[in-house]
């Protein structure tokens, strides 16, 4: 997985440089929800975090005007103040992901300055941190190292599944709505190792902007 990682990571900057593909960056900010469901012989818990992305995409042209491969880098942070997991009452929660979304552009013309975009694909997303904090005791911990030895750690790698739609005004504005669901089990061992299963998923509307 990291090898893949790599490879696309380094495709996207070589895109980057090259004039056919200028006039298809997208700029994006976007603003949702990553639900983090835990769920282990009875036991279940949901950690909906509140945050967003901030990334790049390059549009590459396999249908003139019709279809587009666009690989993508994007940011993410997410963060709530009161969660209930782990057997904590009331504990911080902050995760940040470096994603890379290979996504399939389908456009349909509206109008002269209106486009009705579907798109659909796989993201494949690094955790960068994943980190708690007890309020009542000020103890932070990092869950990818395993410092909550008594329950679990994290892996660090997802491959999530989703798409949405978007409308490209004007060739300037994207307005976009997506949903993207982690095919993987993120538990990485300790005591659970076997028994809980993880999986995040995450809701999110986008601003983009395109050149």
């Amino acid at each position: 997985m990291k090898r893949i990682l790599t490879t696309v990571l380094a495709a996207s900057m070589m895109l980057a440089g090259t004039t056919v593909f200028a006039q298809n960056i997208n700029v994006e900010a976007g603003f949702g929800m990553s639900n983090t469901n835990f769920n282990a012989l009875g036991y279940k818990a949901n950690a909906d975090l509140f945050g967003g992305t901030l990334g790049v995409s390059y549009a590459i042209p396999v249908l003139e005007q019709t279809l587009d491969f666009s690989p993508g880098v994007r940011f993410g942070y997410f963060t709530k103040s009161n969660v209930d997991i782990y057997g904590y009452d009331d504990i911080s929660f902050t995760e940040t992901y470096l994603e890379v979304p290979l996504d399939f552009n389908l456009k349909f013309a509206m109008s002269d300055d209106m486009r009705f975009v579907v798109f659909a694909g796989p993201t494949l997303d690094l955790g960068l941190t994943s980190r708690i904090k007890e309020k009542s005791t000020s103890l932070e911990y990092d869950i990818y190292s395993g410092e909550l030895k008594d329950y679990t750690k994290y892996g660090r790698f997802d491959v999530l599944i989703g798409g949405g739609v978007a409308f490209d005004v004007m060739d300037a504005v994207r307005f976009s709505v997506r949903y993207d669901y982690g095919l993987l089990n993120r538990n990485g061992g300790n005591l659970t190792s076997g028994v809980l299963k993880i999986h995040r998923s995450q809701l999110k509307l986008g601003v983009g902007f395109l050149f």
